[in-house]
């Protein structure tokens, strides 16, 4: 009976404490690898969302330039909607008129609306894509990577006689296209591109909650959306 009992009493031992040990570091290492991939998840989960938020934000501008691109910008000039964005670029200021190159809460403020429909149109679309909307990481010296900006350009053909077809007549092709096209048939012409083709390109950098070092400062990764979009 002695020897029965002093079995059970053997069999029924817990733990030593270095398994105990072992076991807490094996449960605590799974612990950190599930936490790292919800980190991950978030963080992926967040990229996507702004993403999709660009996309949308994208297009709305696209519409909206799209739908006004006629519409006269200056009365007195009689200078139109595209022409005006173009000659902003490639003219006056050699610089996109729509352009963002630091954060913004909310966008620009103003007291009174513009008169005329461009700047309008600037406003609103520095509103969407504020802070309030998209995500946007700032950089030393108060710029960003998460950069906005609208470029807009022509395709035509600078050896055309008269320019008459041009919204401009003394103005050069941005592109001059001089690349003939022959025709399937058998003797058929070579024609070229003559009409004036106004195309657009819109560019959205997205925060990606990443880090890079740059010549030894960490400075926020951005990732670029581009939408190429023909105007007319």
């Amino acid at each position: 009976m002695i020897g029965l009992g002093n079995n059970k009493r053997n069999s029924e031992r817990g733990l030593t404490l270095i398994e105990a040990l072992v076991a807490t570091v094996i449960v605590g290492i799974g612990f950190v690898s599930v936490f790292q991939m919800v980190q991950y998840s978030v963080s992926s989960i967040g990229v996507s969302s702004d993403r999709s938020k660009a996309n949308l934000l994208m297009t709305m501008v696209v519409e909206d330039f799209i739908s006004e691109k006629n519409t006269l910008h200056d009365k007195t000039k009689k200078v139109n909607f595209k022409d005006q964005l173009f000659d902003d670029e490639h003219g006056f200021s050699s610089k996109p008129k729509f352009e963002i190159t630091s954060c913004s809460d909310s966008g620009p403020s103003r007291k009174s609306p513009d008169d005329n429909a461009l700047d309008n149109k600037i406003h609103k679309w520095k509103h969407r894509f504020s802070k309030k909307r998209l995500k946007c990481t700032n950089v030393s010296g108060g710029t960003t990577n998460d950069e906005k900006r609208l470029n807009v350009f022509t395709l035509c053909n600078n050896s055309v006689v008269s320019k008459s077809n041009l919204s401009k007549s003394n103005r050069p092709c941005k592109f001059n296209i001089t690349k003939t096209y022959t025709g399937h048939l058998p003797n058929s012409k070579a024609v070229g591109i003559y009409l004036e083709r106004y195309f657009g390109r819109l560019e959205v950098g997205i925060t990606t909650g990443k880090t890079k070092t740059v010549r030894g400062n960490k400075e926020p990764v951005s990732k670029k959306k581009v939408l190429y979009f023909q105007i007319d």
